[in-house]
């Protein structure tokens, strides 16, 4: 590119970001709904900071003082999918009284399933973000916040627990694993039963997984029977 193509190109650039004036969190979560859209289409190996750049239409500058480094640019698109999540998730449980486990697990595994998602867990696996001190659920702690939000909603329907927070716990870490692992690994894992993954068996494992989950903590639903 000529020293007079660069120049026009950067003179668009800030023009772009000139007309659209937007507060820095404006900006940033321009730039994050960018990423978003390309690493769902072409995953986290193939997808650069001056892609995303291009996509959101701002310079390369401006997501590198906003995010840094692509690696940092990744694991907040992963943190923004997955703060979304939790927070739906919590409104859910806090506010269908005629839902429990099973429709919260049906939530669940539909958004681990997208590919977008699937691809970032995937890629915070194999980079080693999960090792990482400051990576963002030991920092959050997003998990805490369902556990504390499943357990106000039993006590404003029942008054006291008939479960510890320890079986509480549990069921969550059970229910995480079990997403988690099946969603990223249901093919391999049916066919060493010699079985090929379907949706109807998808629906089978989730169904005993909720069953699972309430016979652990009873049926969180008003006037339990038991």
């Amino acid at each position: 590119m000529t020293r007079r193509r660069v120049r026009e190109h950067r003179a668009r650039e800030e023009r772009v970001e000139t007309r659209a004036r937007r507060t820095p969190e404006e900006a940033r979560a321009h730039i994050l709904a960018a990423a978003e859209k390309l690493l769902a289409a072409k995953g986290p190996d193939a997808v650069g900071l001056k892609d995303v750049a291009a996509a959101a239409g701002v310079s390369h500058a401006l997501v590198s003082h906003y995010f840094g480094t692509y690696d940092a640019l990744v694991e907040a698109t992963l943190e923004s999918q997955s703060n979304a999540l939790r927070h739906d998730l919590i409104r859910r449980m806090m506010t269908a009284d005629d839902e429990g486990p099973e429709a919260w697990i049906e939530q669940l595994f539909e958004a681990i399933g997208n590919p977008l998602y699937g691809r970032l867990i995937a890629w915070a696996i194999l980079s080693g973000r999960f090792e990482h001190e400051d990576f963002f659920p030991r920092r959050e702690q997003g998990m805490r916040d369902v556990a504390n939000a499943l357990e106000g909603r039993y006590r404003a329907e029942h008054g006291t627990l008939p479960f510890s927070r320890d079986d509480l716990e549990f069921a969550l870490l059970l229910v995480m694993a079990a997403s988690f692992g099946y969603s990223l690994g249901r093919p391999v894992l049916w066919a060493s039963l010699a079985r090929e993954a379907t949706k109807e068996r998808d629906a089978w494992f989730r169904k005993r997984l909720a069953k699972l989950v309430e016979d652990a903590l009873i049926p969180m639903k008003k006037n339990p029977k038991r």
